[in-house]
């Protein structure tokens, strides 16, 4: 695997969002709050999870760049109405207390920061590092090469794996106890949808463009969000 202009510029930037706060929870308990050891974590994690995506067919940048936007920013618009549309009037009436208060209690700077910051370094977490080591675990299964060859439902099913891991991490595990079917109902279609559109378009097209819709998402979704809820 070459160290590629893509890939030092991915390192750079989750390596000074890692250095600011761990946001992941699993992350953050993996580092013991030392920002030296989430520095080092991401970029491992980067590195690693760079190379078996290069093993596997997955790339960092191949699209091109005027794909990468147009691509990435149609994901990013479609993404965000459909978690506005969930949001405001599916489960408007169920939203948890301290998610509303969230809009309330923090300007649109500060969210469009926190969001876009963290949906970063959570595509090199679970996109770029999990999807790329479990796609290349479930290619050498398979016995094929590329994850391209591997059988629709299994690529299906490590998409889906990815990123209900992350949500089981970072959002399921916080609802109230004993869990009910809503709140099961809201994190899959709130957020569990979303994240398998992002493991998609890393493989459809590539990271960088992932990058880009998951990113860019929040330039629409607070804006909307901010001014329904707060």
């Amino acid at each position: 695997m070459k160290i590629s202009p893509t890939l030092v510029v991915i390192l750079a930037v989750a390596i000074f969002i890692a250095a600011i706060t761990p946001f992941d929870v699993a992350f953050s308990a993996a580092t013991l709050g030392s920002t030296w050891l989430r520095v080092l974590l991401v970029a491992a994690l980067a590195l690693r999870g760079a190379y078996f995506a290069d093993r596997i067919g997955l790339r960092l940048s191949a699209a091109g760049i005027k794909t990468q936007i147009l691509v990435g920013a149609s994901g990013a618009l479609i993404v965000a109405l459909y978690v506005a549309m969930i949001d405001t009037v599916l489960f408007r009436h169920a939203l948890p207390a301290d998610y509303v208060q969230l809009f309330h209690a923090n300007s649109l700077q500060n969210r469009f920061l926190y969001f876009m910051f963290r949906a970063f370094n959570e595509n090199v977490i679970y996109r770029l590092f999990l999807f790329s080591t479990l796609a290349w675990l479930l290619t050498c299964a398979a016995k094929v090469v590329k994850v391209a060859s591997l059988p629709p439902y299994l690529l299906w099913a490590a998409m889906i794996a990815v990123q209900s891991i992350n949500i089981a991490i970072n959002v399921t595990a916080f609802a109230p106890d004993p869990l009910a079917f809503s709140t099961l109902s809201y994190d899959l279609l709130r957020y569990v949808v979303p994240g398998v559109g992002w493991v998609w378009l890393f493989y459809r097209y590539d990271f960088v463009t992932t990058e880009i819709a998951a990113v860019g998402s929040h330039l629409f979704l607070q804006p909307i969000l901010g001014a329904a809820l707060g």
